[in-house]
């Protein structure tokens, strides 16, 4: 009867364990399209602001920079790590390949775009959690510029995003960032 009822036991255990795996691969499926819109979208930034600002801008990851900018503008902003909303900028920065110095502060006003302080001298710290590759403000390997004289505009592409995208295809997530099951509460 012992035997038995330990068979039993196990038996339920590998069928809860079976059901999780299968739920889960199910989630991964159904919600695949999703995902790869998401990824595809993540692969570049743009932003629109208006304000007192002068800004030129153009740059292969934070370790190969050029340009400057200061003043205060506040825009529109899609920006890295689904930070999409209404922000605020202000102060000042100035690039020389690996140099650079600035003191810049940007306040999301309105969605999921993300507040920071930045006070910086030297070369970029890859370390920073400014940058963090899971939850960070700022895409350390972005590839892009801005432009800008009163009216100012952002274009970026993410090599990381675009990696996450192209793996995404095959249900590698790199980033961790894909919708599943859970966020909607199932």
């Amino acid at each position: 009867m012992r035997k038995l009822l330990l068979a039993l036991c196990i038996a339920a255990a590998l069928g809860f364990v079976q059901s999780a795996k299968a739920d889960s691969i199910v989630s991964k499926i159904a919600l695949w399209p999703a995902n790869r819109v998401l990824d595809a979208l993540d692969t570049f930034s743009v932003s629109v602001s208006l304000g007192s600002t002068v800004r030129g801008e153009l740059m292969a990851t934070e370790y190969c920079k050029v340009g400057g900018g200061i003043g205060y503008s506040a825009g529109l902003i899609k920006d890295y790590d689904r930070q999409y909303g209404i922000g605020m900028r202000n102060g000042w920065y100035w690039s020389l390949v690996t140099a650079q110095q600035e003191e810049l502060a940007r306040t999301g006003l309105l969605g999921s775009v993300k507040s920071y302080q930045q006070v910086a001298l030297g070369v970029p710290d890859i370390q920073s959690e400014l940058y963090d590759f899971y939850d960070g403000e700022r895409d350390f390997w972005r590839i892009g510029g801005a432009l800008g004289l009163l009216l100012e505009g952002e274009l970026y592409i993410h090599p990381v995003e675009f990696a996450d995208f192209v793996t995404g295809i095959f249900f590698i997530d790199l980033r961790a960032d894909d919708l599943t099951s859970d966020d909607f509460g199932y």
